[in-house]
């Protein structure tokens, strides 16, 4: 990630190492101008390989890689870990960050063959030159887990298997660290388990999608010719993410006070991840005991009718475990009226509730999930975006072609009108609601059952994606 919003730290930095230096800076010079002086009057006060550099130095690298100029912020970083290196050693704990900081840079800069030896670095330094479990591990290796999740939708196609592999072996290595340090019911394993609960659902889609990522996904042995059936492997995935959410359930119960309402929305979590796997039947009863155990933690029925008010799209990026947090950081991805300013929507029906939705593919290489980052800040990048209106079913009795048996299907997008772009191409319109249709959402629920919502949807399409 971008440390755009800590440029002005690296002054404050500089002022403390040097206080005379502030009044000799150059006011009306760019910020790289300003910091450049500030690095040179460091140079000569502490030497060209004092440790007071590093932090000058990565900022600068910070400010270059706002620019594009990626090639200055490698050299800036290299120059930073060398500093590291001749005060404390050849391989320390310290240059993790910088090693880290370089695979972003790599990233931005879309040389993944530069970041995959900085990766495989940073998980060599992880398993042989740490010599004790504390957060510090903790922390590193969940960003090296974050480091491989970008290169599942960035890098080349070809690596997105080892990619997959490094970060489900990596987050899994941070939850047996946490577990051992914290203990199992610690609140801080929420997030670890999650991002594992969602790695599960990233691996059934890989594998549902097919292709090589699919087939080596499969593989009973890395390498191997023999695989698993695709069936088999999603009941895998299924079944794993099923026990983690129950991990974090549990985790709630075990608070002091018991946490009603974490456990709750434990439950709702649930209800998604049976949906998500088409098991509907067990989505519809989770989703009745979430909303049951809900009242029963003293959330008020118009609180509760206000939350579920609104369908989301499927699954959630993070965990929140009460209502006041959910509502706060969004239900799914949501959007602002400013947002919608550029497109010309449809009147809402007057019968039901109109949600207002926005979806961004994650990445080139893997544009089957959403971005996990912030999509707000994406709209006035992208130049082009399709604008859907449609209705989201509640549960609906639908007969199979083949065998004629009666299923129930819940949250099923109906009626689906692509508004913009307009007008467009038979081809093209086909297209864009075969991608509405692949998404899956969280129905507005009314006393725990699923109702029909209508929506519009913002659907932002990754750079480069097919």
């Amino acid at each position: 990630m971008k440390c755009a919003t800590t440029c002005g730290g690296l002054f404050l930095v500089l002022f403390l190492s040097s206080p005379s230096l502030a009044q000799r800076l150059p006011e009306s010079d760019s910020r790289l101008e300003r910091g450049l002086v500030a690095l040179t009057e460091l140079e000569s006060e502490f030497g060209n390989n004092s440790t007071q550099l590093v932090p000058a130095l990565t900022e600068m690298a910070d400010l270059y890689r706002d620019e594009g100029r990626f090639a200055e912020a490698y050299r800036l970083l290299d120059r930073a870990a060398q500093v590291i290196r001749v005060s404390e050693g050849l391989y320390t704990r310290s240059q993790i960050p910088l090693v880290r900081m370089k695979v972003e840079n790599y990233g931005d800069w879309g040389d993944w063959d530069s970041a995959r030896e900085q990766l495989e670095h940073l998980f060599w330094l992880h398993r042989t030159k740490s010599d004790r479990v504390d957060n510090a591990l903790i922390a590193d290796l969940m960003a090296l887990n974050e480091l491989h999740l970008r290169g599942i939708s960035e890098d080349n196609y070809e690596f997105q298997t080892f990619h997959f592999r490094r970060a489900a072996r990596v987050n899994w290595l941070a939850l047996g660290a946490a577990e051992r340090l914290w203990g199992a019911t610690d609140l801080r394993l929420v997030p670890i388990i999650y991002s594992l609960v969602r790695q599960q659902h990233l691996q059934a889609v890989a594998v549902e999608q097919g292709g090589k990522t699919g087939w080596e996904l499969r593989q009973i042995v890395p390498g191997a010719d023999l695989v698993r059936e695709r069936d088999d492997m999603r009941r895998y995935f299924y079944v794993t993410g099923l026990r983690l959410l129950d991990q974090l359930r549990s985790i709630q119960l075990a608070q002091a006070p018991l946490d009603l309402e974490g456990a709750a929305m434990a439950n709702l979590y649930t209800a998604d991840w049976h949906l998500l796997f088409n098991e509907e039947d067990a989505a519809l009863a989770a989703y009745r005991r979430s909303y049951e155990e809900l009242s029963y933690a003293g959330r008020q029925p118009d609180e509760l009718e206000d939350f579920f008010a609104t369908p989301s799209v499927l699954p959630v990026h993070d965990f929140h475990s009460s209502l006041a947090a959910a509502s706060t950081f969004g239900q799914g991805v949501m959007v602002e009226e400013s947002e919608l300013d550029s497109f010309r929507q449809p009147e809402p029906a007057a019968e039901t509730d109109h949600a207002q939705l926005l979806y961004a593919e994650w990445g080139p290489s893997f544009p089957y999930t959403s971005s996990p980052d912030p999509v707000s800040q994406q709209v006035s990048a992208v130049r082009s975006a399709a604008l859907f209106s449609f209705d989201i079913s509640g549960v609906m009795e639908i007969t199979r072609f083949i065998s004629r048996k009666q299923v129930r299907t819940v949250a099923q997008p109906l009626n689906i009108s692509l508004v913009q772009p307009a007008p467009v191409s038979v081809e093209f319109r086909e297209q864009m609601i075969a991608r509405l249709e692949q998404l899956q959402f969280r129905p507005r629920l009314s006393a725990g059952r699923p109702v029909e919502a209508s929506a519009t949807l913002i659907y932002l399409s990754a750079p480069g994606s097919p």
